[in-house]
């Protein structure tokens, strides 16, 4: 579930990096994407309850207080900024914001991964 919480993480900032050079090269693709504020909560749909579950078995395990914070830190950034990010910082602000937060997210991810390797836990398997 790590290893799908960063991939979901690299979309997430994929999309708020991409998009816009997208949309100044192809002014059609913008008729048919969805606007930010919806593709934002669609990805906090998918990505907040693979990270909880994730994050929870590993820091149930490892006891480890970086991925806790980290987690905790990264998911609390992406749902504030998916919810209220457009109306209070703009749309580059908000993508800003929503880059760092899933940096957070993916580094803790990543650290969950790296205690559950070293640790050769059963639950990664």
């Amino acid at each position: 579930m790590d290893t799908a919480a960063v991939v979901l993480s690299g979309v997430c900032m994929l999309h708020c990096l991409a998009l816009p050079i997208a949309l100044t090269i192809l002014p059609i693709v913008n008729v048919t994407l969805l606007d930010e504020s919806t593709f934002h909560l669609i990805m906090m749909a998918v990505i907040l309850p693979i990270s909880v579950i994730a994050l929870t078995i590993g820091c149930r395990q490892h006891k480890d207080k970086l991925t806790l914070v980290l987690g905790s830190v990264g998911l609390g950034i992406l749902t504030i900024t998916a919810i209220f990010g457009h109306d209070l910082l703009g749309l580059t602000g908000e993508r800003i914001v929503t880059s760092i937060g899933g940096l957070i997210l993916a580094a803790a991810h990543i650290q969950n991964y790296l205690c559950c390797r070293n640790d050769d836990c059963a639950h990664e398997h």
